[in-house]
C-alpha cells in the first residue's frame, strides 16, 4: 500500500476523526486502493469512471447491500472531499 497509510493518518488528524471510526475508513479505502493498484494505476490517478467501476465491483463482484455500499463510498468521499 506504498505510503497511503501515513497520507490517510494524516487526513484522520485533519479532520479530526474519532478513533473508533478510523479503522472502519481505513478498512473500506484500503478495499478501494487494492481494487485501484489491480488496475495498474495509484490512487493519485483515479478518475471518476475509475469510482464507477469501483462501485460495480462492490456491488456485481462482492454482492454487497445498497446500505454497505454507501459505507464504501463515504470512505471514497472521506479521500476526496477537500478540508478547507
Amino acid at each position: 500500500m506504498k505510503n497511503y497509510e501515513q497520507e490517510i493518518n494524516l487526513h484522520f488528524e485533519l479532520k479530526g476523526t474519532p478513533k473508533s471510526s478510523q479503522e472502519s475508513y481505513f478498512r473500506r479505502i484500503k478495499v478501494l486502493i487494492t481494487f485501484i493498484e489491480y488496475q495498474n494505476k495509484s490512487i493519485d490517478e483515479i478518475t471518476e469512471s475509475d469510482i464507477q467501476q469501483y462501485i460495480l465491483y462492490l456491488k456485481k463482484e462482492k454482492k454487497l447491500s445498497a446500505g454497505t455500499i454507501s459505507n464504501y463510498i463515504s470512505g471514497i468521499k472521506f479521500l476526496y472531499i477537500p478540508l478547507f
